[in-house]
C-alpha cells in the first residue's frame, strides 16, 4: 500500500472508524469463537454492520454527549456504522488473506459463507463477471448468488447479500 493509498484510505474513513472497525472485527471473532459457534453462518455476514452501526452509535454518543434525531444525525449515524463494518470487513479479508494461513486470494470469498466451499471460488468468479458485464449488477449478483446459495435463501436474504456484495465490489 502506498502512502496516497494509505492518505486516501483514511480520508475515506476517517481514524476513529478505523480504530472502531478493528474493535468490531476483534469482537466478531471472539462472538464466532464463543458465543455464536452454533449459528448459520449467514449471520457473520451482516454481523460486521450490524456491530459497526450499535458501536458506533455508542460512539457517537460518548463523543458528542448523546444522539440527536434529527434525519441528518440519524444519516450520518447510519453511514458511520456501515462504514465501520465495511472497514471491518476488509480488516477481515486481510486477516485471512495474509496472517491466517490460508492465503485467500479472492475478498470475496469470506462473504459467501451460505456457498459450499467447495463451490465458493466458482461462485465469486460468476458473481464478479455478473457484477462486470451486467448494467444492472444488482440483479446480475442476486441470479448467481440464488443459484449456488445451499440451502436456498429466501427473497429477503437473497436481496440484502446481493446488495452488499454489489456495495463491496463497488468500494473494491
Amino acid at each position: 500500500m502506498t502512502v496516497i493509498e494509505l492518505y486516501g484510505t483514511l480520508h475515506r474513513y476517517g481514524v476513529d472508524v478505523l480504530i472502531l472497525a478493528l474493535g468490531v472485527t476483534l469482537l466478531t471473532s471472539l462472538l464466532k469463537k464463543t458465543v455464536m459457534k452454533s449459528v448459520s453462518k449467514k449471520v457473520f455476514v451482516f454481523l460486521p454492520f450490524g456491530l459497526g452501526i450499535l458501536i458506533y452509535a455508542l460512539y457517537s454518543i460518548f463523543t458528542r454527549g448523546g444522539l440527536c434525531f434529527t434525519a441528518d444525525a440519524v444519516t450520518t449515524l447510519l453511514k458511520g456504522g456501515l462504514e465501520t463494518g465495511c472497514a471491518a470487513t476488509l480488516y477481515y479479508v486481510f486477516y485471512e488473506q495474509f496472517l491466517r494461513g490460508k492465503f485467500v486470494m479472492d475478498p470475496l470469498l469470506p462473504l459467501l459463507e451460505c456457498v459450499p466451499e467447495e463451490r465458493r471460488q466458482e461462485a465469486s468468479e460468476a458473481i464478479r463477471d455478473a457484477a462486470m458485464g451486467d448494467a444492472d449488477a444488482f440483479q446480475g449478483i442476486r441470479e448467481q448468488l440464488a443459484q449456488y446459495a445451499d440451502p436456498p435463501l429466501t427473497e429477503e436474504e437473497l436481496s440484502a447479500t446481493a446488495e452488499l456484495l454489489k456495495e463491496f465490489l463497488d468500494t473494491l
